[in-house]
């Protein structure tokens, strides 16, 4: 089968694989569509992987072959990845994180030692890991279900409140859809802050309230000007080198900062502006069990919309130009897929 490798540093390539073997727990899915992931570009970029392995984990496709203890999915299944209970000891409503108490995204979430992903015809996997897709969703959309519940868990995570003011920092895919999620949830105005134009435009075709590019404006400034004191929650989904600072800073008294994003490089961070206001900062990290469901039940009622968003699907072949494009501060793509169809 065709697959994308990770050979090097900044480098893919298109490679003749053998086809996975299933276990008695497992699925053969034949991919249709497997969405780039920014932490696929981060893996890609700083060269945490070893030669050889396959990326990918934002995707859909169709079951072709089963294992024998597998009852939850027939062959002919559409699919994509989520969390079932499909498999004896996994619980999706089970409300706590399997983490490790010393888990590290750096060290642990990163590893060379990552199993084969959905870069590829075929993948094989376990049958809990997995969830049905509803008639009304197509795979293409199906396949940013994953980025879903990383926003989704983000913004139940916040605390938000009706009638909060919001601000996003970092209109790529997490915040485009992180914005979504906070819209739903009721806040009265949204400013998403993002120094991409493509990106810029899709935040406001998306329902923000007002859109700042940060190198042209003070953003915190601008922020305070029209809230007065600042906004109740920032949520830093960009984890460049000012972002956090602008969060911290943008908050209002005992407001709220969620740092979404994986900041790969020392970051700006002046405590004396902003810790007199006893600001609450929390982290959130990928998504809990019983958030997979609420995800796929928001792209079934069209509640989120992630079709704007994917402004270019590539056939496998072009994956190398596709993470270079992804990578160009000035690209005018949001989301790219890549479909096998």
């Amino acid at each position: 089968m065709k697959a994308g490798v990770f050979k090097e540093k900044g480098v893919l390539a298109v490679e003749d694989v053998p086809e996975p073997e299933i276990g008695p727990q497992d699925v053969l899915l034949q991919i249709t569509h497997c969405a780039i992931c920014g932490s696929d570009l981060h893996r890609y970029m700083y060269g945490m992987l070893n030669p050889g392995v396959i990326m990918g984990h934002e995707y859909s496709g169709k079951i072709v072959d089963k294992g024998k203890e597998v009852q939850t999915f027939q062959i002919g299944d559409r699919v994509t990845r989520g969390v079932t209970g499909a498999v004896k000891g996994i619980d999706p409503g089970k409300d706590v994180s399997s983490l490790p108490a010393r888990y590290s995204a750096k060290e642990l979430g990163f590893l060379p030692t990552l199993g084969s992903g959905a870069y590829a015809e075929y993948m094989a996997i376990n049958a809990g890991r997995l969830m049905k897709i509803p008639d009304s969703v197509s795979n293409l959309e199906a396949s940013l279900t994953e980025p879903l519940t990383v926003a989704l868990h983000a913004v139940r995570l916040s605390r938000i409140r009706l009638g909060d003011q919001a601000l996003v920092l970092g209109a790529g895919p997490i915040g485009l859809l992180t914005q979504q999620c906070i819209s739903l949830s009721g806040a009265r105005r949204i400013y998403t802050s993002e120094i991409n134009a493509a990106r810029r435009a899709m935040a406001s075709k998306l329902g923000a309230y007002e859109v700042f590019d940060p190198t042209r404006a003070n953003l915190v400034e601008e922020i305070v000007l029209r809230t007065e004191f600042g906004v109740d929650l920032a949520f830093e989904c960009a984890g460049a080198h000012l972002t956090l600072q602008h969060s911290l800073e943008a908050v209002r008294a005992s407001g709220r900062v969620i740092v979404i994003s994986l900041a790969w490089e020392p970051v700006h961070c002046l405590p004396v502006d902003w810790v007199g206001r006893e600001i609450e900062m929390k982290t959130s990290y990928g998504a809990l069990l019983h958030e997979w469901p609420i995800a796929m039940w928001l792209l079934e009622s069209k509640r989120i919309h992630v079709k704007p968003m994917i402004s270019n699907v590539i056939p496998l072949v072009d994956i190398q130009e596709a993470f270079q494009e992804l990578l160009k501060p000035d690209t005018t793509w949001v989301q790219a897929v890549v479909a096998f169809e």
